[in-house]
């Protein structure tokens, strides 16, 4: 009786834990863009747009490419990544991979600094 209700509780806890990450974590993150000056726009991969500083909330297992502009400065390219999450990793089951929540995208917060003619006139 003993060894057949740890056969049963046994493929239940396994089910219950693989999505770990994703019910603690959240398959999506808030990530800030900063630059300097501020007050640029930022126009992401994903469709989405800011005008720094700003925060959005965005898939975690996806790369976002931004393009950063601002009138008087030279237009700027940044990127924010993947990378493993070291709870999520913990936490994380097959589920998880394949639903991103064992993933931080970096650099977060992300700061760029334009180079504006104001700046190039100082120098």
């Amino acid at each position: 009786m003993r060894r057949s209700a740890v056969a049963l509780v046994t493929p239940v806890a396994l089910g219950v834990l693989a999505g770990c990450a994703t019910m603690i974590r959240g398959t999506e993150q808030q990530v800030s863009i900063n630059t300097i000056p501020v007050g640029a726009q930022v126009q992401l991969s994903n469709g989405m747009s800011c005008t720094s500083p700003c925060t959005l909330t965005v898939p975690r297992n996806q790369s976002l490419a931004m393009t950063i502009t601002r009138e008087g400065c030279a237009p700027q390219t940044a990127s924010m990544i993947p990378a493993l999450a070291g709870a999520g990793v913990i936490l994380g089951g097959l589920i998880d991979y394949g639903t991103g929540a064992v993933y931080d995208l970096q650099p977060n917060p992300l700061t760029v600094t334009l180079i504006c003619r104001d700046t190039l006139s100082a120098r």
